[in-house]
């Protein structure tokens, strides 16, 4: 059989398989799926239960609409979920994303396939009914790059996601740079602005949720692909019990407006994520990206992380990768996202 045949067999010959929608307590199961398959994938992540149900109970996203759970004797072995921005992006697209993950010893029997016909057609009915009449493009993780020297369709290289989207005219969008920097006994660079007297650098509190979200959409207001996140959602990113606001940073002018900010948290035991790091375009070229990073850094360092990480865009406008191997990050490894059109169906 060829790999085409395989990709697209028909799973629902299956009669062990049920096909339901996600709930809320699938989310330990949900978790245990996507650790086992990102340890095969090439991912080093443990997803917890707490994590799914923060994604689950997302503002905006109806599981029984949204989502399909597969179980085999019911055991869930597959998922998929179609999640539409509120708002377009810069060049006034609309981002359907779908996500999803098949586990290892059930894949290339068509499971993968028939949740992309669902989760395909659930993003673009939902672009069509948030953002009618708008160009609309459907976006999947394609996974990390195979090692330098290793064959780019190992595992590591994500080969069964990266064939099937392919087959299903997806192609590479974007890559992203993964970086990473040790923190004990290093020599951190130090939060400092040049001629910043009027600028404060210190850790977020709770009255810095909505300004930072602002800040926010207006750093990436012209970066790929990006959207204005609802407040909604942005309480739910702030307030995860994964957030680390003691080692998040925000830079304020004298009028309390935040000019930069690092949105920190830790998704791994000793390891800081910098999940947001952006600059208000007006502030740019003052250091103010290189003092909430840098305070960020030794704030972690103080309280025993081993290490800090964070993506970039290889392809970044304001050269932000330049940026973190000046303060000391070194690339860990590449991922990439893969994107195709939505083209509409006539009198779908």
């Amino acid at each position: 059989m060829t790999s085409a045949d395989s990709l697209t067999r028909d799973p629902s010959t299956d009669s062990r398989l049920t096909w339901t929608s996600l709930t809320l307590g699938d989310a330990e199961a949900l978790a245990a799926l996507i650790t086992r398959a990102d340890a095969h994938d090439g991912f080093e992540e443990v997803t917890e239960a707490a994590s799914m149900r923060e994604w689950l109970t997302m503002p905006g996203l109806d599981l029984a609409a949204d989502s399909v759970a597969v179980r085999r004797d019911g055991e869930m072995i597959a998922f998929g979920i179609a999640d539409v921005a509120t708002s377009p992006d810069r060049e006034g697209r609309v981002r359907a994303g779908i996500a999803g993950v098949v586990a290892p010893e059930h894949r290339r029997c068509g499971i993968g396939t028939r949740i992309l016909d669902l989760t395909e057609a659930r993003a673009a009915a939902l672009a069509a009914e948030r953002h009618p009449d708008r160009p609309a493009h459907l976006r999947a993780s394609g996974g990390v790059d195979a090692p330098a020297g290793q064959d780019p369709t190992s595992p590591g290289g994500k080969r069964d996601a990266r064939a099937l989207l392919e087959l299903r005219g997806y192609a590479r969008a974007r890559s992203w740079s993964e970086m990473t920097i040790a923190l004990q006994d290093a020599d951190l660079p130090v939060p400092e602005i040049a001629g910043g007297d009027d600028v404060e650098v210190i850790a977020p509190g709770p009255d810095h949720q909505e300004p930072t979200r602002l800040a926010h959409a207006a750093a990436f207001a012209d970066h790929w692909g990006s959207t204005t996140p609802p407040p909604e959602r942005w309480a739910v990113w702030w307030n995860s019990h994964t957030a680390r606001p003691q080692q998040s940073s925000v830079a304020l002018d004298q009028g309390g407006t935040v000019l930069g900010y690092v949105v920190a948290s830790e998704d791994k035991p000793s390891v800081l994520h910098l999940a947001l790091v952006g600059t208000r375009p007006e502030a740019r070229g003052r250091g103010i990206a290189r003092a909430v990073i840098a305070r960020s850094l030794r704030a972690a360092a103080e309280a025993g992380f081993e290490t800090a990480e964070l993506e970039v865009d290889t392809e970044s406008l304001t050269g932000a990768g330049r940026l973190y191997e000046s303060l000391g990050f070194t690339v860990h490894r590449v991922s990439a996202t893969y994107q195709k059109p939505i083209i509409p169906t006539p009198g779908a």
